[in-house]
């Protein structure tokens, strides 16, 4: 069997987007190939037959994506193939084959859009009024500089977000027209449509000087336009909403602290609402991996109950809370990463990491449970392939608290031999790691490496005040991590101490630049898409004025000394280890300044340091950047450790 290689990205397929027919007879899903050639993805749609359990393609352009049902035996999905800019255009293709035919094209820059009823509604990205012109006249030719007068004004993945917005809005196929539904200076979050398409509810907030985190609730009736308040901005951070017949389910969150999860409420038209037991989860959490591609639902509200994933311990399960009584329950308990799903007659279509495998698409019984795999995209290069599958265990901290553990053998080990090891550390720092397959990890195993990682505390899967244990940086998630390596260190003796390395991007970005500054045990560190000072990235980053701010739990002003104590960058002068920092100069969640100013400092105190700057990719680099830089990446992170670890 064949090694996994850096190459390989090229023959995965990524699997998203499960879409039911109204009838329940296909799943409508999308498939992403990363294209070696154009250094860019190729998109199409599939269509899976609920009955006889057979797949076939339905679009082969490579560039379709959003697609939604129009009815039972047509979809719709949007395409360029125009090739003019400044557009969205939206073609319908029939479930019997044949070209795609043009539908509309909406001038805007759309970034999604569903059926609602007779008409459409969706979200574009727009400048609030008459403020694009003002941009434009403050800059010597519109292009060579930018103007910023609010916060914020960047978001990663997005790029200069200075006076854009989020704006709802609606499209009537028959007049060919469209209006704006929210707004001008709201930003939209999220929206969901009714049963039968008469009423929007959406979430967001208007301002015009600094970004407003804590959201309103709305709802809009289409025959009318009317908008409605249900819940007035400035209160919680509303965030999933669902409807319920002829009320919204939301979750509502004091956003006062990082990691804590949303309060779910149900509200009637009237705005009158009500709290549900709570359950100490958060609609998400897949589990960690750099082989998804693409979106789709994660929850849904099927009679009165909402079935949704969620994180317990290492897993990504599919679970169900009825909303008359509040009981909650979980649907499957499968080991691996349920990454979304819809629901047809009493069995969700789900795309999931199962048993070492990449993504295929999975049909769950709601009432038992089973599961059944459906599709076998990724089988021949499994087939093909060694893979390292990681052996899991709970080990108990110092303080009593019980944690993950997973451990990966390198490829073709030998007991009695030794081998170097990288300690991988997730991003966050509530997001997990468990046993699905993971690209960079697999490679490292392919390279003679052990791979191992823990869910420390701060991670997400075991409730808020785990997640909130961490409020301190770098301490008690520091603790568990240096001591699940002594725990791996005594299972597995045929890990050599004096080689083993630190791999991490984000937060685990900054475990690393933390790491290296308060010990010498770790042979080489590949700190990625990092942080290492906080008054630069509570300043100068998407998402610094607003969560950064209730993570660090203070700003330079009110106290410097909080701030500068949770900035690895204060201790750059101890790290003695070798560090290889990965960076993007479009992350705007982990500015570039910060592994600029870390790799800096170790070179100036004589410590071997090595910066590689991505140009045009953002902190998203290692799941959807270009597939060339993708590997150069990876190449780059292996070969560092081949270096010092070996």
């Amino acid at each position: 069997m064949k090694k996994v290689a850096f190459e390989d990205l090229y023959s995965f397929t990524f699997l998203s987007d499960p879409l039911c027919s109204p009838d329940g007879r296909h799943v409508l899903f999308s498939r992403h190939l990363a294209d070696e050639k154009t250094n860019g993805y190729k998109s199409t749609l599939w269509l899976l037959d609920t009955a006889t359990g057979e797949t076939k393609m339905l679009t082969a352009g490579g560039g379709e994506r959003n697609g939604r049902w129009l009815n039972d035996r047509e979809v719709l999905f949007a395409a360029n193939r125009s090739g003019e800019s400044g557009k969205a255009e939206y073609y319908a293709v029939s479930l019997d084959g044949g070209e795609g035919r043009p539908l509309f094209s909406i001038p805007e820059r759309v970034t999604s859009l569903d059926k609602a009823g007779d008409k459409f509604v969706g979200v574009y990205v727009k400048h609030c009024e008459g403020r694009e012109e003002k941009a434009d006249d403050e800059s010597l030719d519109g292009r060579d500089m930018y103007v910023f007068d609010e916060v914020y004004f960047w978001f990663n993945g997005q790029g200069i977000r200075n006076k854009l917005r989020n704006s709802l809005f609606v499209y009537d196929p028959k007049k060919d027209s469209y209006k704006q539904i929210s707004p001008k200076y709201m930003n939209v979050g999220a929206y969901c449509i009714n049963a039968d398409g008469t009423k929007v509810a959406f979430t967001g907030a208007e301002y015009t000087d600094k970004v407003v985190t804590r959201t309103g609730l709305f709802v809009c009736d289409m025959k009318t336009g009317r908008v409605k308040t249900l819940y007035k901005q400035g209160q919680k951070s509303v965030g999933a909403i669902a409807f319920w017949g002829d009320k919204v389910f939301a979750s509502l969150n004091d956003g006062d602290w990082s990691g804590q999860n949303g309060r779910w409420h149900l509200f009637d038209l009237s705005g009158k609402h009500t709290q549900l037991p709570f359950v100490d989860a958060e609609v998400g959490g897949a589990s960690g991996t750099d082989v998804n591609y693409g979106g789709g639902q994660n929850k849904k509200v099927v009679g009165h109950e909402l079935y949704m994933t969620r994180a317990v311990w290492g897993d990504s399960r599919l679970c169900c809370m009825d909303l008359e009584t509040g009981e909650d329950r979980t649907v499957c308990d499968h080991a691996g990463s349920i990454n979304n799903f819809d629901i047809a007659n009493g069995k969700a279509y789900a795309v999931a990491l199962r048993n070492g495998d990449l993504a295929e698409l999975y049909e769950i019984d709601l009432r038992t449970g089973e599961e059944k795999r459906l599709t076998c995209f990724n089988k021949d290069y499994r087939d093909e392939h060694e893979v390292s599958l990681p052996e899991y265990f709970r080990w108990t901290n110092e303080d009593g608290f019980e944690l993950d553990g997973y451990v990966m053998k390198p490829v073709g080990y030998k007991p009695g031999r030794k081998y170097p090891a990288v300690l991988e550390i997730h991003g966050g720092p509530k997001t997990i790691f468990g046993s699905v397959f993971h690209h960079e990890m697999q490679l490292f195993a392919a390279h003679g490496f052990f791979v191992f990682y823990t869910n420390p505390r701060g991670s997400d899967g075991r409730g808020e005040q785990f997640a909130y244990s961490t409020k301190f940086l770098g301490t008690k998630d520091y603790e568990d991590l240096m001591a699940f390596t002594d725990t791996v260190l005594e299972k597995y003796p045929d890990i050599d101490p004096n080689k083993v390395g630190i791999s991490g991007g984000s937060y685990g970005g900054f475990m690393c630049n933390w790491m290296v500054g308060h010990t010498d045990r770790y042979a080489a560190a590949a700190s990625q898409r990092s942080i290492s000072n906080y008054v630069c990235k509570l300043t100068a980053t998407d998402i610094g004025t607003t969560y950064d701010l209730q993570q660090v739990g203070a700003d330079p002003w009110e106290s410097w000394e909080t701030v500068w104590e949770t900035s690895p960058l204060k201790y750059a002068h101890n790290a003695k280890t070798p560090t290889l920092f990965i960076q993007s100069d479009e992350d705007y969640r982990c500015w570039m300044s910060g592994a600029i100013q870390m790799f800096s400092a170790l070179k100036m105190n004589g410590t071997d340091a090595r910066l590689v700057l991505f140009h045009g990719e953002n902190h998203e680099l290692s799941r959807s950047g270009r597939p060339h830089n993708r590997v150069t990446r990876l190449q780059e992170i292996v070969g560092w450790m081949e270096k010092y670890c070996k």
